[in-house]
Parts: structure tokens; C-alpha cells; sequence
């Protein structure tokens, strides 16, 4: 793949799993093509590749963000409950000071999102996945790292996101702030079961609408 289809393919691609193209949302080569500065002909490979990571689908010609089905977002729910309790764990036995830093941090600009007049959801979308992405670094472990990012690539994070009330979106980062306690006295009982408690809240608050 070409620099100019791999940039086509990372721009559209962020955009599709930070929610900012939703579902049933068209692609339109020509957009994206202005967007990234380079012909239509890469946008075209980019976007044959996301078909394949099964991300965009095409009808009549015309290419769009992927709607998932609802049994294929209780799938996603269901494997999520099962793999990122045990991420959890193993975050509170290997993780050190700079990575705890590194995730109040992130907590830190959540939090600041929160307490806008009109939450910035965009932000908050970003330091959620900035602060999961930094738990899975420190597991250090490729297969988790596979398994993850087949997971994410259904977009389910930032749909709940936006569907949070400001006092949901509060919850959420106290389940961040607590599973940060838990990874500092290193308990990784207590880290799974608050990493559990936050998923089922996302799953009950995606099927509540």
C-alpha cells in the first residue's frame, strides 16, 4: 500500500472508530481525497481495506461506515467482559509509576471535558482510549493487543460515550479514577471487578436507547 493510501486509510479509519463518522454515514472518495491531499486512486485502496476489516460496506456503488447489528454489539459486550476484566489484573501486578502518571493524566482531561458547559465529548471519546491504550501497553502482551483491536474496530466505545448523561459520563471517569487505585496497591481482585462493574454499565446504558 502506497503512503498516500496508508494516510487515506488511518484518516478514515480514526474517524469511523472515534465515532465522528457514524454508522450509515457514506464515504465519499472525493472527501477524502481533498481531506488528505491526494488523488481519488488511493482513497480507493484505503477504502477496499476497510471493507475488508469489515469497517465500511458497500451499496450501489456507494461505500459507508458499517451498521453492526445489535446480536453483533452483544457479542462485542460479551467478549469484552470476559477479556478486559483480566487485562485489568494483569495492568495491577506489571504497571509502574510513569504509566500511572500517564493515566491520571488522561483522567485529569476528562474530567476537564466533563465540566464544560456542554461536555466535549470529542475529548473525552480520545482520553478513553488513551487511557485503555495504556493499560494494554502495559500488559505487554501481543495477543491481547489482537484481540483488542478486533474489538475496537466495532465502534461501540463512542456510541456509548454519546449516549451518556454528563452523570454517566461522571460514573465513567470514577471507575477510571478507582481502577487507578487499584493498580497503585496493586490489587488485581479489586481492578477486575471494577473494570467488569464499568463494562456492564456501558452495555445496559448502549441497549438502554
Amino acid at each position: 500500500m502506497s503512503k498516500a493510501s496508508d494516510r487515506a486509510y488511518h484518516a478514515v479509519r480514526t474517524r469511523i472508530l472515534d465515532g465522528s463518522l457514524a454508522p450509515g454515514t457514506q464515504v465519499r472518495e472525493e472527501d477524502v481525497a481533498t481531506a488528505c491531499a491526494i488523488s481519488r486512486t488511493p482513497v480507493r485502496e484505503a477504502i477496499r481495506r476497510l471493507e475488508g476489516e469489515k469497517l465500511i460496506e458497500r451499496d450501489r456503488q456507494r461505500s459507508y461506515v458499517r451498521i453492526w447489528s445489535e446480536t453483533a454489539m452483544k457479542d462485542v459486550f460479551a467478549l469484552r467482559l470476559m477479556v478486559e476484566p483480566y487485562v485489568a489484573e494483569r495492568v495491577a501486578l506489571l504497571i509502574g509509576p510513569d504509566d500511572i502518571d500517564r493515566l491520571k493524566r488522561t483522567s485529569e482531561l476528562y474530567r476537564f471535558a466533563i465540566t464544560q458547559t456542554d461536555p466535549d465529548i470529542a475529548t473525552i471519546v480520545d482520553q478513553n482510549t488513551t487511557f485503555h491504550q495504556v493499560l494494554l501497553e502495559v500488559t505487554r502482551s501481543e495477543v491481547l493487543e489482537i484481540v483488542l483491536e478486533r474489538l475496537v474496530a466495532v465502534p461501540i466505545v463512542p456510541q456509548t460515550l454519546r449516549r451518556y448523561s454528563r452523570a454517566q459520563l461522571e460514573k465513567a471517569l470514577t471507575d477510571h479514577n478507582e481502577l487507578i487505585a487499584a493498580f497503585e496497591i496493586k490489587d488485581p481482585s479489586w481492578a477486575s471487578t471494577i473494570m467488569k462493574n464499568h463494562i456492564y454499565r456501558a452495555q445496559n446504558a448502549f441497549f438502554a436507547t
